[in-house]
This record gives C-alpha cells, structure tokens and sequence, in this order.
C-alpha cells in the first residue's frame, strides 16, 4: 500500500500546501537572527573583583584566597582559575558539563555573599558573577576622535550621549565605553604644604566628604502654601573645592588650595586609547543572543551619522574591528553555493535525462526543503551562523538526491511506456522503502551528536539539527509533492516523437557509453568478487596511514585558522614602566604597525575600565585591507603580515610585541590568559615545589626552539615595589595604630574617589593623590604624616624604615594551589596538533624536577577535548547507523554490507586532505560524517533494488545484485555528482573566513570521487559474499553427503571377463 498514493493523486493540494510552506520558510528566514556562532552558554562563570591602588599579591591574599575558598564549596565546578592583578582578581569558573549555567551563577553569587565578611572593606563593590555566552562577544567597534577637546570630555560625550543612544537600538545588548575615564575633579596634595600646616591627608579626604553632600531637607508649609528646603551643600566645580576651608591655624583659615593642587581631569589618567595616532575614545558593541549581528552592526552604521550630528564639529566619530564580516560571507556563499547547486542539479538531469521537466521539477526540492529548514530554526529560536549557514550549503546535496532518485525511478517505468500517473504511483511505491531507508540512516549519522555534554555537541548541535530537519523535509517532498508533479506535468511522447538533436544523440552516447564502461567493470569485479571483497579492510588501513600522514605533515587544531581581515597584538613592557612611559612606547608600536603595507587602521588600549591598573601592557586592534589585487588591497596574507611583523618587533630589547591574526571561529579569542600567546599550557607541582624555576627553565628551552615564538610566562614580570617596614614598638609608643598608617597612604597615592559629584546627567567623582607620587624617592614616603591618637602630628620616618623588594604582577591559582602558566605563538607552517608533540619534547629536554607535571589549557585543553570527543563519536554513529540498517532490514549481514562503503570515503578524504595539505580540524570530522551519510546511499540504493528483486521476483542474488548495480547506476552517479558540485564553493574557498570552510569542500569532494569509482564495484561484491558462502556450504554438504552415500553402497561384484577357458569335464 502506497501511504503516498492521496498526495500524489491531488497535485493541486499538494502544490499549495508547498506553497504554504515556502511562504512559512520565507517568513522565517526573515525573523531568524544572524551570529557567528551557536549561541551557546557554556557552563562556565567567572568573578571580578576590583580594589584600585593594591598589588598583585595583595590582591591575591585579601580578595582571591577568600573567594576561592567560598567558592571552591560549589558542587560541580571542575576547574577554577584565579588570576591577580593590580588592582584587580579574576576566578574563572568551569563547571561540568550538564550543569545549569544559571544555577551556578546563582551558586556563585551565594558564595560571594558568604565571601564577604572576610573581604576588606577597601572594595568599592562587591565582586560581581558573569556568565559566558557566546552572544556576548562585540559586533563592532566604534572611535570618537578630537583635534581640540580634553579625553575627559570626549569620554562623558560618548557615556552620556552616545552609550544610551546605541544602546536603544534594536538588537543591542551592551555598549562598553573604553579607552578613557570619565570627568573628575583632581585634588594633587602638597605634601611639604599639608606638613607646614599640620594636616594630613587622612584630613583632607574627611574634609572633602563631610563638605560635599548631597541629601533631603525637608519641606516647609503653613496650611496654604508648602514650599521645600534647599541648602547649597554639594560643590560641583574645581574653583568651589579650591575654597573649601579645611582647618583654622593660628587664626588663619586654611583652604583646599593652599595645600592642594585642584583642577579637572579624567578619574583615572593613565587609562587611554589612539585610533590611528590620534587620542580616542571606544565603544564596544554586543548584540542579545537572539538578534541578528549583521543587521545590529548595519542599523548601528547606519544610525551614526544622526549622532555625528548632535556632536561637536571635530569630533569625527569611525565604525572599526566590524566582527559581522565573517558572517556576512558565508551568507554570500550560501548564495552562491544555491545557485551553483541548481546549475549542478540541472546539468546532471539534462545530460542522463536529457528532459527540461524532470529538470525543473527536481530543482523544486530545493527551495522546499530550504524553507522547511527555516521554519524548524525559527521554532527551536535557532540562528543563522556559520555552522548552520556551513549545513544549509551541503544539506543542498542531501535534498536533491532524494528528488533524482524519484525522478529516475518515475522516468524509467514511463520509459517503459507508462502513463506518468501510474508511473509515479509504481516509482513511489518501489523507491519509497529505499528514501525512507537512506532518510532514517542519515537521522543516525546526526543523531548522536543531539547528545553528550561537552563542548563538541553543543557546538554542533544546531547543525545537526538543522541537517536532519532537511533531510526529513526532503524526504516527505521527494514523496509527495515530487511524483504528484510528475504525475501531473512529466509527459515523454512529445520528445519522444520528435527527433533528438546533436547534442541529445551526445548526451546518449555519452549516457549509453559509461553504463557500457561500467557494465564491463561490473562484470570483471563479480568475476573476481573473491579479490574485491578485500577491498575495504585495504583502504581502511591505507584510511588509517594516511591520516597519520595528514596530522604528520599538514598538523591539526580545534578549528582552521582564518584569515578575516583582523590581527590583535599585545605589547608587554618591564614591569616597572611608568604609565607616561607605556603610553608612548605604545604609540611608537602601533606607529610601526600603521606604517605596515597591509594595514588600514590601527586602534591602541591601555587599560580596560574595570578598576584595576593599567599594568604594563597595551592592546592593539588592527584592521587589515581587503584581501585582492586591486592597487589599494593588500597582497599578503595574515599569516605573511603576521610574520612579517614578528620579524621586526623580535630585535626590541624593551618590549615584548605578540601579533595573532584573529579567530572568530575560536570564541574570537585572538590569545590566551592576559593577551600573551594564543596557546598555553600550565604546570603544577603536586608536591608543593617551587615552580618558579622550572618554568623558567622551561620558557628557556622553548625559545631556543623555532617552531615556537613569543614565548612568555607568568614569571616573567616581577615588578620593583617600595616595602614600608614599620616599628611597631616605636608606633605604638607614638601612638600611631597601622590603620592609621594605611589610611594615610592610601589617601596619598592610592588615587582613589572620596566624595562623589552630582549632577543633571551623571555622577562625578572628586579624586584624592599627592604630588609626591610622581616620584621614586623613599623620602616621599617617609615624609608622609599621620596623627597620633593624642593628636600629634607623627612623620612616617619616626616609626619606618624604606626597603625595596621584588614582587610578582600577576599571581595565577589552579584549584586554589599556585600554578605558573607558559603562552606562546607558533611559527608559520607548525600546527597545534605539532606543537604538542613539540612542548613534550622541551619538558624531556628541560629535565623538569619530578612532581611537576603539564597540564593544558585553553585552545590546547579543547583541542585535547575535541580529539577524544570526535573518535567517541565517530563510533556512536556507526554503532547507531548499524542497529538502524539493521531493524530496517531485519539483517545482521546486509547493514555491514552498506557500512563496507565508508573506508572508501575515508580514504578519498584523506587523500585530498594530503594532496592540498589540509589540516586534521573539526571541519574534517563534519566532513566525514557527512561522507558517511552520502556514501552509505549507494549501497542503500543496490543492496534494497536486490533485496526486493530476490523476493518479489525469485531472482538469485548474482542476477539481482547485477541488476540492481546497473538499474542504480544512474541515479547513483547523478547524486553523487550534485553532492560533489554542492561541495565546489566551499572548496574553492572565497570570501572572508573561507579557509574555516575549505577543509569541508576538499574532503567531501575527494571523499566523493574516490567512493563513487570504487564502492560501485566492491558493494556487488560484498552483498554476495553470505550468498557464496551459502552455496560454498551447500557443495561442501552435497560432497559429504555423495561420501556418505558412497560409503553405505555394498562393495561392487568383480566384473566376469568377456571370454574364460572352459573347464574341462
């Protein structure tokens, strides 16, 4: 019974519910949002804590310790990392996979509440939980420049006016302002000044908060008229706090300015950014997970102008670093790839059908499966991003196949002189098991990775949902709407009458000539079945050498490395460099970087606006020129921009310049901890060693090696700071406590807000430091005054001593036990999955202690991660495609028949992959999955044509098997051609970000080729083996049993001879 039979008999209904459909997907498509990537939210969180004016071990001591011990309490976290900087700690939070993500950060803030009666009391907020998303990740860059207007004025432009105005635009999730620091007023102590007069800091900063206040006074009223009360208690300008009375001395009043220095500025000076040379200020821009990035970054570009306009007339205001660029060109290639497909799709039909109607109505296919795609994205709340745009252009072969091999079926029965009606009904009915057989076989090549917890799965999981949705949508067309066309416009009599031209007698010779080629070859191989079914165990041992080949010579990774346009660099100068110093050391770098041949436009950081120092780095984004020909392109690629570069910053003896091409594909993450090197790893001591040493040790051997470069660790800066070591007999015999003694420093050179400034539109903060910050001198810290309890003014050279000492910047905890962490670069041409291999070679070199042992992190973590992931899945879906074949053909033999057919792909994959040397990534292993679900389709299409022709027709298995090859042939050959023409864009490789596609195209293709010339000939072979098996056991049984037979026979009488003397009488 044909289920089908009512759809295809009403090709008017079925017609407008396609139509329906492809309204529903149009619609659809339009409400889809657009990412670079899956919106995933990855189980992990992470903690940021900011004490402005503390060092790096304080930090660690007063603020990291605690909130790891609270926070190490939470039941799944499987790593937790803490970095201490100045002024700022970060704990990075990776919890099992499975573990709800908002669970944890509610986990995550309860500790912190727990946290917080052992955190100092210096925090100006608590620490604050963030959840990492992929969403999160900025779309665009936008640069306010000014030829006349203070930082601080351009920063309070872009936070009030520009922050809010951006931030309301559709799409948009956040707008983060750097590069600057908001207006402030600054108060620079005199401290000679405040000693003439008898005043400390500790009495300024009470001075200024007790003067500066801004609160209700209440409200006046006498039963008719009700008035409030103001009082002028707030000061808001530099001349206001210039004469503010601070204490009377000897009859005369002391101001603010007669001991201080009182002006406007920004709040934190040393932060800054250029944009080209020029000072700037930033905003980055993120889009909500479920808005489309190309559109937010058009609708923002678009919306500049209009706020160009309410700026003043020099502001010049610059969209860069535009992250939408990768996305944009995988959607031109999807384009492109539909229009290459329909080309295919039309060409195969015309060449084997030589019909324009079977040619059109199999192109129907695809526009309908595409649309049913969309519809299922938008009801999961799915995006357009690289991976499912990357499903969509191969799921193009996938969804024609089924319609070719209807349409083939249906024109071999009219060509056999049936109407199209009941040749439609007969060519479903036949084909039907077969489609829906390749159908649920596909299903199981995706399904697995619908499951698991980790990263892989949750990557791909929209793309295998998208996949699948395709497939089952092709199906249901393909036997539906597909022969309900055919049966309604397919008609061959017309050209069957009239005489076929030139290029149709062609196409049949050519048609006629390679089913005769194959013919012959089929009948070779059957011939010799006992060679050909060695054929797969072969080539899945030469599957096996070749891969290892593949990672030997070409390497590996999570991701191929893309070329968008982008770089980042980091600049890492001597510890103790001075804020002044770093920013014009800074200039001179990205003035080298600007002055480079390929680049367009260079935008330099210090600082990040999150409290903390500026440290002793700088962070670069650079813009690179379109890729071309053209006399304003570049003609180097990243990599070649890269090296060049690293070439000369490698002779600087004062700095330390890392330059990584942007990868958007890897979480845009253009380097590891802190902007060093993009791959890292880390070592521990399990033994409580010191670690110092041997990383050190370790850093030294991998310089000297030349596949590394950029080669740093977390021991590298060690920073000169000034250790006030106090008496604590002679300040207690003073009278002074040693909060008074941090109190008074802190006021001094902490450069901190003391009192806040209210105003229509924002908050200001008025900035407390000393003018003897800008020295080095001990004696500017000694020269500090504190009063005593009973009220005496007490120098800090009476009860202290100066002593330099060495102290780390940066403090690293690995599961709250100290780890050190080594970042490097790769030269060009060394892998990731080399350099593994390479950093094992420096540990055995090195001759590292015993108890210190590596441990990888970031893209080396999840390159080890994918790897072992990738071969559990590999597995899964053979396993799981076997137990399918298996329950649809009631068979233990004939799913390992169709499963023969992989090692071929595998192969021919890998072999292309070695010819054009391309690496082992996750690409790769999509690609095999997709061979494995469009390879299996051959062996489905003979192997069900053979099963029903053995039943249905009492045929032997050699004659059915032989006619099932040679009636499959041509469906098989036009499939397997549509699929590879559907894999032609990608492995060509144009547009932005091609080279994370490439790698598909390539296996796919070799993949493809190599299958179709050999799985046509060994699938035959194969399915007869259980078939000469049986026959050899039936002539071996028949043999036994003529033995046995013989053997039950009385022994013959000796034969009488012809002529015997007779005897005598």
């Amino acid at each position: 019974m044909n289920v089908f039979a009512p759809m295809i008999r009403r090709p008017i209904g079925t017609s407008l519910l396609a139509i329906g459909l492809i309204l529903a997907g149009w619609w659809s498509y339009k409400l889809l949002g657009v990412a670079s990537l899956p919106t995933i939210q990855a189980p992990v969180a992470f903690v940021s804590a900011q004490m402005p004016g503390a060092n790096a071990q304080t930090m660690a001591n007063t603020v990291m310790a605690p909130l790891e011990r609270h926070l190490g309490r939470i039941p799944g976290v499987k790593q937790m990392i803490g970095t201490a900087s100045e002024g700022t700690v970060q704990v990075l939070l990776v919890f099992d996979f499975g573990v709800n993500i908002d669970g944890g950060a509610r986990e995550a803030q309860a500790a912190i509440n727990a946290a917080a009666p052992d955190l100092p009391s210096g925090l100006p907020s608590p620490p604050q939980v963030f959840k990492f998303d992929t969403s999160q990740f900025p779309v665009l860059l936008v640069t306010l420049t000014s030829d006349s207007m203070p930082t601080d004025q351009l920063y309070d432009l872009a936070n009030n006016l520009l922050q809010p105005a951006l931030a309301q635009i559709s799409g948009v999730a956040r707008v983060d302002v750097f590069g600057g620091a908001a207006h402030a007023v600054r108060i620079t102590l005199n401290t000679a000044a405040l000693a003439a007069k008898g005043i400390t800091s500790t009495d300024i900063a009470n001075a200024l908060r007790a003067a500066n206040v801004t609160s209700p006074e209440g409200i006046l009223s006498d039963g008719v008229t009700q008035m409030t009360v103001t009082a002028n208690d707030a000061l808001q300008t530099p001349a206001q706090f210039a004469q503010l009375l601070i204490a009377v001395r000897n009859g005369t009043p002391v101001r603010l300015s007669d001991v201080a220095t009182v002006s406007s500025g920004p709040q934190d000076s040393s932060q800054a950014a250029w944009f080209n040379g020029i000072r700037s200020v930033g905003l980055q821009i993120s889009k909500r997970p479920d808005a489309n990035s190309v559109q937010v970054a058009e609708t923002v570009r678009a919306r500049l102008p209009e706020l160009r306009a309410m700026l003043p007339a020099d502001v010049q205001v610059t969209p860069i670093f535009d992250l939408t660029q990768t996305t944009k060109s995988a959607l031109h290639e999807v384009e492109v790839a539909l229009l290459l497909s329909i080309v295919m799709v039309a060409i195969v039909m015309l060449v084997f059908l030589r019909q324009l109607r079977p040619t059109l109505i199999a192109m129907v296919s695809v526009p309908m499966s595409l649309a049913g795609a969309f519809v299922v994205m938008w009801v999961l709340g799915f995006t357009l991003n690289l991976l499912s745009l990357i499903a969509l252009v191969l799921c193009i072969g996938f969804v024609v196949d089924d319609a070719i091999v209807v349409i083939e079926n249906i024109v071999r029965h009219m060509e056999k002189g049936k109407p199209a009606l009941p040749a439609a009904l007969v060519g479903v009915s036949e084909i039907g098991f077969t489609v829906i057989s390749i159908t649920l076989s596909l299903i199981a090549v995706f399904a697995p990775m619908l499951f698991g917890n980790n990263i892989f799965t949750e990557l791909m999981r929209e793309f295998a949902v998208t996949l699948t949705a395709t497939i089952v949508i092709s199906a249901l067309v393909s036997l539906t709407l597909i022969p309900a066309l055919c049966g309604r416009f397919l008609t061959l009599a017309r050209e069957i009458d009239r005489p076929p031209n030139a290029l149709q007698h062609a196409l049949l010779r050519f048609d006629r000539g390679l089913h005769a080629t194959y013919e012959r070859s089929l009948d070779w191989a059957l011939h010799h079945r006992r060679i050909m079914r060695w054929q797969p165990l072969l080539l899945l041992g030469l599957t096996m050498v070749l891969a290892v080949a593949v990672a030997m010579t070409a390497g590996g990774g999570i991701l191929p490395d893309e070329d968008v346009g982008m770089m980042q660099a980091q600049m890492n100068a001597e510890p103790n460099i001075s804020p002044t110093q770093l920013a014009l050391r800074a200039q001179q770098i990205a003035a080298v970087i600007q002055a480079d041949p390929a680049v367009r436009d260079v935008t330099t950081t210090l600082g990040g606006n999150f409290g903390g120092g500026v440290g002793n780095s700088a962070s670069m984004f650079i813009d690179l020129k379109p890729l071309g020909h053209a006399p304003g392109d570049r003609h180097a690629g990243v990599k070649d921009v890269v090296a060049r570069l690293h070439d000369y910053f490698k002779q600087l003896p004062d700095v330390n310049v890392s330059v990584t091409p942007m990868q958007f594909a890897n979480f845009g993450a253009g380097g590891g901890s802190g902007g060093q090197g993009r791959y890292q790893f880390q070592l521990n001591s399990i033994s409580g060693a010191d670690l110092q040493l041997p990383t050190l040790k370790l850093a030294r051997q991998m310089r000297t090696m030349q596949q590394f470069r950029d080669v740093s660790t977390s021991f590298d800066n060690v920073g000169k700071q000034q250790l006030l070591e106090v008496n604590r007999e002679a300040a207690a015999r003073l009278q002074v406590g040693m909060g008074q003694v941090d109190d008074a420093l802190y006021n001094a050179f902490g450069e901190h807000a003391v009192s806040i400034i209210y105003s229509d539109t924002n908050q200001y903060r008025v900035i407390l430091t000393s003018s003897a910050a800008q020295t080095l001198s001990p004696s500017t810290l000694l020269n500090t005054y504190v009063r005593s309890s009973q009220g005496t003014m007490i120098p800090l050279s009476a009860l202290a001593q100066i002593r330099p000492t060495l102290a780390p910047v940066s403090v690293r905890h690995f599961n709250q036990i100290e780890s050190a962490t080594i970042n490097y670069n790769l030269a060009k041409g060394v892998s990731q999955l080399q350099s593994l291999k390479l950093v094992d070679a420096a540990m055995a070199a090195a001759q590292l202690p015993p108890g210190v042992q590596r441990q990888y992190t970031g893209d080396n973590q999840q390159l080890a991660e994918a790897a072992t992931n990738a071969g559990l899945m590999l597995l899964a879906v053979i396993l799981v495609m076997y137990v399918v074949l298996g329950v649809l053909y009631e068979s233990l033999i004939h799913p390992l028949t169709i499963l023969s057919t992989l090692p071929a792909a595998g192969m021919g994959a890998y072999l292309a992959m070695l010819v054009t040397q391309t690496q082992l990534t996750l690409m790769s292993v999509i690609a095999i999955l997709m061979l494995i679900g469009i390879v299996k389709k051959n062996a489905i299409l003979m192997v069900d044509f053979a099963l029903v022709a053995e039943r249905e027709r009492g045929l032997g298995a050699p004659a059915a098997i032989r006619e099932a090859a040679l009636v499959r042939f041509r469906p098989i050959t036009m499939t397997t051609l549509v699929a590879m023409g559907a894999a032609v864009p990608l492995a060509i490789g144009f547009g932005v970000g091609s080279e994370l596609r490439q790698p598909l195209g390539i296996a796919i293709f070799g993949g493809l080729l190599v299958s179709q010339l050999l799985t046509l000939l060994s699938t035959p072979a194969i399915y007869l083996w259980q078939h000469d098996r049986r026959e050899h056991r039936a002539a071996k049984q028949q043999l036994r049993a003529e033995i046995r037979r013989q053997r039950t026979l009385p022994p013959p009488m000796p034969a009488v001879p012809g002529s015997m003397p007779s005897l005598p009488k």
